[in-house]
């Protein structure tokens, strides 16, 4: 059997309307049951709604399915039923609902072993009056009870996502203790500094052992700065990590302070920043490599208009040739750049001029992977392409079966290189900066050792099969800028002969980071 007996009391005090509360009765006595009820009408400021049920089944049921309950209020010995097994089934169900004992069997162990086994109060029958301050009481500490259990819930939650955005934003959290110096860190802050276990800096002198010794003078000024004056703290500062390897980090935080002013401590987080640091450092060399290059590229320019004006043999041939060797210019830079300038292959070097001719059978590139920097790899790319012009007009490639061979060789010390038949007009070594010119002779030059400490890259250019060859009268662009721009620039020799069976050029350029085998 189960009724619902409704009690709600208007406003007698006139202080509100009364706070609604609803109650689940364990009572198997009618008379009881109403005894209950008039006891509750007494407290005027709770509108009761009390559902009652007299077996175990409903009893289960209603605090199963029914509800929400804001009191349980149960006789202590049923029919079927006993007190003790229903307050059981209440703190397994609903454990934040109060649970009071109403019932008519006097002795003190009942009421000590309910309270033992979580009940909120018991109250004999006989002593009725008492259930309503019971009552009260029980109802207002379980809402205060109920508020800081949902305010602790709130702040577990509230934690939760500030570790998830702490942890997804990679920011440790840190909180000094002024007094003792005593440092508290997370994973993530400790993390950091280069350690796995936040208690390997305890404190605030642990962790300047951790900062680089230029930066720790300014690290500790800046707290003092921000504890002195109340201001935010922000700084960034070099970490020496375990394994010797240097780390930026940035921190940022604020002081605490009592109800007198006084500093008690600080809180703030940090951040590893050693890769924007980097990319920062990479950011300012380009600049830096960015306004060399173009004033090398404006400086280049300029001495290619104006060696092209000084060799053109008329004012109208100019803007042809200038305009072609500021395209081979553009090239090397356009492969540059799509090397991040990092420098080029020689290989590549070699097909971004003679391509065309390479694709026609007509020119063959041989030799072995070479490493190129940037300066190097433009001003081979201009002498091959002065190469390739001159025979495209006037040498090999003008004729039908002539042809180009272009190929190197890394040569150690002391060792001699292939014969190629290039005359040289004095011995000298790689890195003399010698450049000569001359006719094929017997090839006692081209098989000269290298004496280069680093070895050498000895690259030779042949033409064959096109019209016979006259030594020019007068030296171009191309020429100079073969045998006295190239030698300079690559700290090398140069040797370049107008035979009459073709041109032949080589070029020994010593070994260095600025030209070395893959």
């Amino acid at each position: 059997m189960a009724d619902v007996i409704d009690t709600a009391a208007g406003d007698a005090a006139g202080l509100g309307p009364p706070t609604p509360c609803r109650v689940l009765l364990l009572e198997d006595s009618g008379i009881d049951a109403d005894l209950v009820r008039e006891h509750l009408l007494m407290i005027d400021d709770h509108a009761f709604d009390v559902h009652r049920v007299e077996t175990r089944q409903a009893f289960i049921e209603a605090v199963t399915d029914g509800g929400p309950f804001d009191l349980i209020l149960s006789d202590f010995d049923l029919p079927d039923f006993d007190g003790m097994s229903a307050l059981a089934i209440a703190r397994d169900r609903l454990p934040r609902v109060p649970f009071i004992f109403v019932s008519g069997m006097l002795g003190e162990e009942n009421a000590i072993e309910a309270l033992k086994k979580g009940a909120t109060d018991y109250v004999v029958k006989l002593r009725m009056e008492r259930l309503q301050v019971v009552v009260r009481r029980a109802l207002i500490e379980a809402r205060d009870r109920n508020e800081l259990a949902d305010k602790r819930a709130a702040l577990a939650e509230s934690e939760a996502r500030l570790r998830f955005a702490l942890e997804a934003g990679r920011l440790g959290s840190w909180e000094l203790t002024l007094a003792t110096k005593r440092l508290r860190v997370s994973s993530i802050c400790a993390a950091n500094l280069g350690l796995a276990d936040p208690a390997d800096i305890p404190t605030y002198d642990r962790l300047l052992e951790r900062v680089h010794p230029d930066d720790r003078e300014h690290q500790q000024a800046m707290v003092r700065q921000a504890v002195s004056s109340g201001s935010p703290l922000d700084m960034e500062y070099r970490t020496i990590w375990p394994d010797g390897s240097v780390h930026w980090v940035q921190v940022r935080g604020r002081a605490i302070y009592d109800k007198d002013g006084a500093p008690t401590g600080m809180a703030g987080v940090s951040l590893n920043i050693t890769d924007r640091k980097k990319a920062e450092e990479r950011q300012l060399l380009l600049l830096e490599e960015l306004n060399h290059r173009v004033k090398n590229t404006l400086a280049m320019v300029q001495s290619i208009a104006k060696q092209t004006l000084r060799a053109a043999p008329s004012v109208e041939a100019f803007p042809d040739a200038f305009q072609s060797r500021l395209r081979a210019l553009a090239q090397a830079h356009d492969l540059l750049t799509r090397r991040h300038w990092q420098g080029a292959s020689l290989s590549e070097i070699a097909a971004l001029t003679l391509e065309p001719h390479v694709h026609a059978g007509r020119v063959k590139v041989a030799g072995p992977p070479v490493n190129l920097t940037t300066g190097v790899a433009v001003s081979l790319h201009l002498a091959f392409h002065e190469l390739a012009t001159n025979a495209a007009k006037y040498g090999a490639l003008s004729a039908e079966d002539g042809r180009v061979d272009l190929d190197w060789e890394i040569v150690k010390p002391g060792q001699t290189p292939v014969r190629d038949g290039v005359c040289q007009s004095s011995s000298s070594q790689a890195g003399s900066n010698h450049a000569s010119s001359g006719q094929a002779d017997s090839g006692q030059t081209g098989g000269r050792s290298v004496r280069s400490g680093a070895g050498a890259l000895v690259l030779r250019w042949r033409e064959s099969g096109g019209p016979p060859v006259a030594p020019p009268t007068r030296r171009g662009f191309g020429s100079r800028l073969i045998e006295r721009g190239l030698a300079h620039e690559l700290e090398g020799d140069v040797a370049l002969a107008f035979e009459t069976a073709g041109v032949r050029c080589r070029l020994v350029i010593p070994l260095s980071s600025r030209v070395s085998p893959q």
